[in-house]
């Protein structure tokens, strides 16, 4: 469940929390989401507690966890995925270090995804999967830059990590 904080009470539960990250990324497998019409995407936003993943309670250990569950999740949708149907990638989208707004989408539309991924990989060699030790599935792909953040005008970097285009 998603949960944003009002204070900063220290976060109870961790083996719990993550225990059910686990679960919900397990629960992906084997399910195919076909595109439902006048959509573009499809999403599911990481489904977490605020705390455990920004902020000074966050640990990178917790972090990058949470981050592989979104990518197994990913994956179980991937390897389910009826492709006869028309266009279809999945992603993750990432946004270090606030990783509470990352999501995994299924893509029913090649020109929005690009938008995503954008020409070029601009924070290559730099590689989000190395600094998390993440194992990305063998077919996925990992893209980054850096953006200004329209909230709040604060650098952060975005990582496209999936199928690709």
């Amino acid at each position: 469940m998603r949960q944003i904080s009002v204070n900063a009470k220290p976060l109870r539960g961790l083996h719990r929390r993550l225990r059910s990250i686990e679960r919900w990324a397990s629960n992906f497998e084997g399910n195919f989401y076909p595109r439902q019409d006048g959509y573009r995407y499809s999403n599911w936003k990481i489904p977490v507690h605020e705390l455990l993943v920004e902020g000074d309670q966050a640990r990178i250990e917790v972090q990058a966890f949470c981050v592989q569950q979104l990518l197994e999740a990913a994956a179980h949708i991937s390897r389910a995925a009826d492709r006869s149907e028309g266009y279809y990638r999945v992603a993750c989208l990432l946004t270090w270090p606030w990783l509470f707004e990352s999501e995994v989408t299924i893509f029913y539309d090649k020109d929005y995804y690009l938008g995503f991924l954008s020409d070029a990989n601009a924070l290559a060699p730099q590689r989000i999967s190395d600094k998390l030790a993440l194992h990305v599935p063998p077919n996925f792909i990992e893209h980054g830059r850096n953006v200004v953040h329209p909230e709040n005008n604060i650098t952060v970097q975005w990582w496209c990590i999936g199928e690709p285009a």
